[in-house]
């Protein structure tokens, strides 16, 4: 009875072992035609973004900020005169104690008194902003006119598209029809019939355009400003582009 038993155990052992055996079948990979599109769209821009800083000097930290505050209406109201919508934006406000040149101020070991060469002769207080104005021919003129109302180192930064979904979705359908015409072209020469489309990848872009236009303080005087000098600018258009990965199956 054993004997009988350990031969029916190697009896299952050896149908498991060649169930497991059988060879796999792979399902050949359908036919395809994957090709890569590319579409390009030009758009004129609509935002322009310039950046300046606005400063103040004083005795005190007070009398700094005041003063910075003082520039920065200043600055705001000759934007406004441009741009009635204009909204500048603050990313970073500083207040610096001023000490003489002689001053040694150790950045590490032990901290310094203000007296003495390191007295403390006033403070200078600064605020960085940003401001996005849709009056793009006239980013150069609010660019002059920031400077001449106190403003430091106003530059236009860049030109862009307040919505460039629209400049997007025309890019996006210049490469897929150019990814057809192209997966089109090969079936022809390759007497085949194109299939439906079995995938797409996909990338874009828009690329802002770049121009620094900068200006210099000039210190206020008791007359009435004369009018901005006027700055005659004409972006180049937004280019968008985007990239496609079409595959096509091949039709029996």
């Amino acid at each position: 009875m054993r004997l009988n038993v350990i031969a029916l155990a190697a009896l299952i052992g050896s149908d498991a072992v060649s169930a497991y055996a059988q060879p796999v079948i792979q399902v050949p990979e359908r036919p395809q035609i994957v090709v890569a599109g590319y579409g390009e769209v030009k758009t004129m821009p609509d935002v322009a973004t310039i950046t300046y800083t606005a400063r103040g000097e004083g005795p005190t930290s007070d009398d700094a900020v005041r003063s910075m505050t003082a520039a920065e209406s200043r600055i705001d109201g000759a934007l406004r005169s441009i741009d009635a919508a204009a909204d500048p934006r603050t990313s970073e406000v500083k207040v610096a104690a001023v000490r003489s040149n002689d001053c040694k101020e150790r950045e590490y070991g032990p901290v310094q008194l203000s007296t003495g060469a390191c007295a403390i002769a006033g403070y200078v207080a600064t605020q960085s902003a940003t401001v996005l104005t849709r009056a793009v021919n006239d980013a150069g003129t609010m660019v002059g006119i920031i400077s001449r109302a106190g403003g430091l180192d106003p530059s236009i930064d860049n030109f862009s598209l307040r919505d460039p979904r629209s400049a997007q979705q025309q890019a996006m359908a210049a490469a897929l029809n150019d990814a057809a015409s192209k997966a089109a072209s090969i079936a022809s020469v390759s007497h085949i019939q194109l299939g439906q489309i079995l995938n797409i990848s996909n990338s874009s872009q828009a690329q802002a355009q770049a121009i620094v236009v900068t200006g210099s303080r000039i210190e206020p005087n008791a007359l009435p400003p004369p009018p901005p000098v006027t700055v005659k600018l004409t972006p180049e258009p937004i280019t968008t582009t985007a990239n496609v990965t079409v595959t096509y199956a091949i039709g029996q």
